[in-house]
């Protein structure tokens, strides 16, 4: 941000949210493909922050302040204990969690998106959360090697977002994503 102060309060103004996470692995960092901030400990134990913004089998790309890193994947594990944090856009409509039956926007879109995924067409009613929109994004989780239990959490929206090519920030690796 360009002011000090906690950055997940400045990104919520451009309606973007702030993902936290601790014990996460680098294969699902790599698996939502988006750059984000790591928490790694130096040689006396104080934190370090980083942003990573390419990652491939063998190594990874840090920027620490001005300065970027390309580190071993072996010499990152050392350093980094699993917090990570990331941006991501949410779609409208936006609540923490969508309640059996609701309807709205977010369960439109929602509908709209997985239609899309699966080559179907669009709804043409509006759709309510019910067993079978929650069967799809099951369907949708699986697919995106996620936990298929229907319910729709930060992580299931940046894999729809990725699939549905929104303009975010892209993790570069082997193969060409846009940068940070």
């Amino acid at each position: 941000p360009a002011t000090a102060g906690d950055p997940c309060q400045a990104a919520a103004a451009q309606q973007l949210l702030c993902y936290r996470a601790v014990n996460l692995s680098l294969p699902l960092i790599r698996q939502l493909g988006r750059p984000g901030i790591l928490t790694l400990q130096d040689d006396n134990d104080s934190s370090v922050y980083a942003l990573i913004t390419a990652l491939n089998d063998q190594s990874a790309t840090l920027r620490v302040g001005t300065q970027t890193h390309e580190l071993p994947l072996t010499m990152l594990a050392r350093a980094w204990r699993g917090d990570f944090a990331t941006f991501w856009r949410t779609p409208p409509g936006y609540q923490e969690t969508i309640a059996d039956g609701a309807g709205g926007s977010l369960v439109n879109w929602l509908a709209t998106q997985l239609a899309s995924f699966s080559g179907q067409p669009a709804p043409t009613r509006k759709r309510t959360f019910d067993d079978s929109l929650k069967a799809e994004l099951a369907a949708f989780q699986r697919a995106q090697s996620l936990k298929g239990d229907g319910i729709a959490g930060p992580a299931t929206y940046m894999q729809i977002n990725r699939a549905a090519g929104v303009d975010e920030p892209r993790l570069l690796g082997d193969r060409p994503l846009l940068a940070f």
